[in-house]
Parts: structure tokens; C-alpha cells; sequence
């Protein structure tokens, strides 16, 4: 009951709820003012029934003296007349007079009126002040009785009650008993109760009408127009989809004034949101990095242009896919391991790794993968960028080959050269094996260049290379030293007999011609070598053995091999 009650309550408009309040109020005000009236008009009823009785008694005390002065007040029927007249009074009920014991003692108990002696005389009696009863019984009119003592004293109203009853001063010989009826009042007072009643039906009608009509009034002013303002103003706003517009504030009002202010802060706050949402969805469709966005079980919920450019997968055929159908299968279970455990906790992860485009081609990219956690730290999103490094791994192979070969012939340069002639020796030395050098210089290479151009000079070294790695074995090294200088090692060889086969065999194909443009040239070598640890125990002797055995080739008549010794 209570339940449902509380809900009509919260279902009934602010107009509504006041009304009840008030009137409420109102209702309970005059229930309270009228309890108050009523009780005021009961108190001076009884009030005036007390004053009558008080003289009623006054007056039979008056009476009974006046039938002592004249000396008939031994005779009853004196007694019973002089009541009978007194209670004829108008609202008088009853009229009796008690004797006290003194004068029962002396004077006998007299008329049978006088004998009735209940509770409440004996109480007068006893305590010689007078007692008030109230009489509403059911079935009975309405009524008080007043008992009023007879004191004894020296005067009593003219006479000395001590020289006829042999009481003390003070005593109590007697009391009047008076019983006023109050119907007439009591039916007064419940025409004033109606009356009132009725009055209030018809102020409560009045107040009503009037009360409804001004909370009408001012919830209308004061709530209804200005909240329906900014409605309207939050309706259009949503319509329009236009965040910079703003509610007016009524400064009238300071309640509906602060909820237009909170209402423009929003506004403004969702503003700076919306702006920072546009930037992010700008940088999200321009980012030249692939965007994935997953969530907390890496089912991809969205992807950026980029990656539909990098993958050819387009946003329809990932969406709820996860990202393994990007895997390109280089990478192992453990490498992948690692990455979550990294992501897992730290929170994030980057490095290179390969995947494979919707054709089937497998690249490089470097990836960059974030957890996003919300405030219960809890992963709801994950999110990765990569690009396709393809170009920037090219780059850095070109830099590696530029950094180790020779640009024109692809040979390996000095640096190359240096770094495998050291392998090379501590390889022999671990094998017990041997380690040819060669140095080849290019007979009258100058001529060429003087003659036919330089152009003719890069083809004819281009061509030299191409024959000299011809003439050796795939383990073996052919470099470009500079200008027309090559050096060739030769490894895990077992005797000078191997070198020397190799020289023949590289001075055998340099004996064709070589197709210069419109021209054919043939060019020879002059051919130095050396062999370690025949010849040098570590690489800058055996080099320069080497190049000494050159130096005597060309000097015995180019075109011609010399494998160094040390007598000559």
C-alpha cells in the first residue's frame, strides 16, 4: 500500500504535489484552530455553568440563613420549599442540600434529599472545597455538578453559626449540591462546530481556487516557461547538431538560471570533446601509419585507410576478424609469446616484424601495439600502428652494399675484403688449411680511358669482374680494391699449384676480346700472390707479399703471374 502510494506520488507533476502540500497545510491549520475555538467556547460554557452553580449554592446558603433568622428552618417542609422554588431556576437540573456529620449529629439526619450523600460530597465535606463533576453519559443530556461547602464561622452571612451548632470555626456543616444542564450549550456548540465546518468547506473552496491559480501562476513563471525554454533550446541544439550554440539564462530565476549555466558548460565541455574527437578521427583517416583498433579478445573493430593500403584487405573483410590473417608465418609461437607477455605488463609492445598482404606478398613493418585500460583496470581495447618499412629495409640494404661493395662492379670493397681475409686466416688456422691471395692489376688500363672514354673504361671493368668471378669458386672473394686494382682470396686451399691454376685460368679469360660499344679490346693482367702461412703469418704481411708479387709481374713484362718468394 505504501509502496503504491509512494509511486502515484512520484508520478503527479510539481503543480500537483504543492497543491496537495498546501492544502494539506490548510487542513491541518484549521483542524487545529478550530479544536482551539471549540475548546475556548467549552471552557467558558463551563466556566459560566460553575459561576451559576457557585451562586445557585450562594443563593440556597442565603435562603437557609434567612430560615434561621426566622427560626423555620427546623421545619422541612421550609427546607424543601425554599429548594423547590431555587430549582426552578432556568438550567438548573438538580437542587439538593448535604449535611454534614455535626449537624446529623445534632439535628438528625433530615429529608431523604439530604440523606443522598455520594463520593463526591463526602469529598467537600472532607476537604471543605468545592469539587466539579462533568455528566455526559450516553443516553443523557449533558450536564455539571457543582458542590459547594457551608463553612462555620463566628459570622457566618450575618449570624453565628457557632451559637446553633456545636462545630469548631472552620468546620464544615454542610454543602449545596447544583447540577446545571448544559443541552442548551451543548447543542450551541454543536451548531458552532457545523457552522464552522461548513465555513471552512467553503474558505478551503475559496483558498483552493485561489492557491491553485497562483502556484499555477508562479510555477508557470517561474519553472514551466523557463524550463520549457530551455528545452525548446536543447531541442534545437540536438536538431542541429550545432554545439556552439548556448541556452539563454534566466537571471530571474537563479535555480533555472544555474541549470542553463551547467547545461552551456556541458555544451562547451562537449564542444572541446567533439573537437578533439574530429582531430583524433582526422589523424585516425589520414595517419599514413595502418590503424587497428581490437577489442579486450582482439576481434578488430575498426581499421584506417592505411591499412586497407598497406594489406588490400578493406574494412569489411577484417572487421571481427583477428589480426593472425595478417600473419606471414616467419615470425615463431615463442616470438608472438613474448610480445603479449611484453603487452600484458608493460602495456605495450613495438619491433619489426613480417606479415602478409591479401595477395600473398610478405613484407616488413614496424608495429607498435597499446592496451588502452579502463578505471577498474580493466583492458577493453587494444590498439596497434604499423607501416610498411619495405623502402626503409631497402634503403638500408643499399647503404649496407654501398658500405661493402663497389658501385660499379657489385664486387666487395677494401672494407669487405679486410673483414673476410681475417675470417679467412683464422678459419685456416683453426682447419690447418692455407689461404691464397691475389692482387691483379689491369695492364695499361689508362690507355682505354684516354682512347675510348671513360664510359668504356666502366664497361671494360664491369666486364673484368664478370670474368674474374667466373674464374673462382663461390666461397671464394673477388674485390674491387680501386681505379684497376682487384684482389682475389682464395680459401681452404692445400697447395701453391691451386693458386697458380687459378692465376692461368683468370689470365686464359682475359685472352677474349671484351665488347666495348662499337669496339672490342682485350686487356691482360699483371698477377702477384701470396700464401699464407707459407708466405706471412697474419693478414697485413700476407697483403703486402702479395702486392710486392704484383709489383715484379708488371715489371717482368706485364700480363704475367708471379707467386711471391722471398729471394727475389
Amino acid at each position: 500500500m505504501l509502496n503504491s502510494i509512494r509511486t502515484r506520488w512520484h508520478k503527479l507533476g510539481v503543480q500537483e504535489k504543492l497543491h496537495i502540500l498546501i492544502q494539506g497545510s490548510l487542513i491541518f491549520l484549521f483542524v487545529i484552530s478550530m479544536n482551539w475555538v471549540i475548546e475556548r467556547f467549552e471552557q467558558q460554557i463551563i466556566a459560566h455553568a460553575e459561576q451559576r452553580a457557585d451562586e445557585t449554592a450562594d443563593g440556597l446558603i442565603n435562603g437557609m440563613n434567612l430560615l434561621m433568622l426566622t427560626g423555620t428552618i427546623s421545619d422541612p417542609a421550609n427546607r424543601q420549599l425554599l429548594i423547590e422554588k431555587m430549582a426552578k431556576s432556568d438550567g438548573i437540573k438538580q437542587l439538593r442540600i448535604v449535611r454534614g456529620q455535626s449537624v446529623i449529629d445534632q439535628f438528625g439526619p433530615g429529608l431523604p434529599e439530604e440523606q443522598a450523600i455520594d463520593e463526591l460530597d463526602r469529598q467537600v465535606l472532607r476537604t471543605g472545597k468545592p469539587a466539579f463533576q462533568r455528566i455526559n453519559e450516553a443516553g443523557q443530556a449533558p450536564a455539571l455538578r457543582v458542590v459547594v461547602p457551608f463553612i462555620a464561622t463566628e459570622n457566618f452571612r450575618g449570624t453565628n453559626c457557632l451559637s446553633c451548632h456545636h462545630g469548631a470555626p472552620g468546620s464544615v456543616n454542610g454543602a449545596a449540591s447544583v447540577t446545571i444542564d448544559l443541552s442548551k450549550d451543548a447543542a450551541n456548540l454543536a451548531d458552532l462546530k457545523a457552522n464552522l465546518w461548513w465555513g471552512h468547506l467553503v474558505i478551503q473552496l475559496l483558498l483552493s481556487v485561489l492557491i491553485w491559480w497562483f502556484v499555477r501562476a508562479l510555477i508557470v513563471r517561474n519553472i514551466a516557461e523557463p524550463v520549457k525554454k530551455l528545452q525548446l533550446a536543447m531541442a534545437e541544439i540536438q536538431h542541429s547538431k550545432d554545439l556552439s550554440k548556448r541556452a539563454d539564462v534566466n537571471e530571474r530565476n537563479p535555480d533555472i538560471g544555474a541549470m542553463a549555466h551547467n547545461f552551456n558548460d556541458l555544451l562547451a565541455s562537449l564542444e572541446r570533446a567533439n573537437e578533439r574527437l574530429d582531430l583524433f578521427a582526422r589523424m585516425f583517416e589520414n595517419s599514413s601509419e595502418a590503424i587497428i583498433i581490437t577489442d579486450a579478445n582482439r576481434r578488430i573493430i575498426t581499421v584506417n585507410p592505411a591499412f586497407e593500403h598497406i594489406t588490400q584487405f578493406s574494412s569489411a573483410e577484417v572487421v571481427g576478424q583477428n589480426p593472425k590473417i595478417l600473419s606471414s608465418g616467419k615470425q615463431t609461437d615463442e616470438f608472438y609469446q613474448q610480445m603479449w607477455t611484453a603487452i600484458n605488463t608493460a602495456g605495450q609492445w613495438s619491433g619489426e616484424i613480417w606479415n602478409r598482404r591479401k595477395n600473398g606478398d610478405v613484407y616488413p613493418e614496424w608495429l607498435s601495439i597499446g592496451a588502452v585500460i579502463n578505471a577498474k583496470g580493466e583492458v577493453i581495447n587494444y590498439v596497434a600502428l604499423f607501416s610498411d618499412i619495405t623502402q626503409r629495409k631497402e634503403a638500408e640494404q643499399r647503404i649496407e652494399f654501398m658500405a661493402h661493395y663497389d658501385a660499379l662492379t657489385k664486387l666487395p670493397n677494401r672494407v669487405l675484403f679486410h673483414d673476410r681475409l681475417k675470417r679467412a686466416l683464422v678459419l685456416a688456422q683453426r682447419n690447418q688449411s692455407k689461404v691464397g691471395l691475389m692482387f691483379l692489376d689491369l695492364d695499361k688500363f689508362k690507355s682505354i680511358n684516354d682512347t675510348l672514354g671513360h664510359l668504356a673504361g666502366d664497361q671494360l671493368l664491369q666486364s673484368v669482374a664478370e670474368r674474374l668471378r667466373s674464374c673462382v669458386r663461390e666461397s671464394d672473394t673477388v674485390c674491387r680494391q680501386g681505379g684497376d686494382e682487384f684482389i682475389v682470396l682464395l680459401e681452404e686451399i692445400k697447395t701453391t699449384d691451386d693458386i697458380s691454376l687459378v692465376a692461368h685460368k683468370i689470365m686464359q679469360a682475359m685472352s677474349l676480346p671484351h665488347r666495348l660499344g662499337e669496339v672490342e679490346r682485350i686487356v691482360s693482367f699483371s698477377i702477384g700472390a701470396a700464401l699464407y702461412p707459407d708466405h706471412a703469418q697474419d693478414d697485413e704481411m700476407l697483403t703486402r707479399r702479395a702486392d710486392e708479387a704484383m709489383y715484379l709481374a708488371k715489371e717482368t713484362g706485364r700480363n704475367n703471374f708471379k707467386l711471391y718468394h722471398p729471394s727475389e
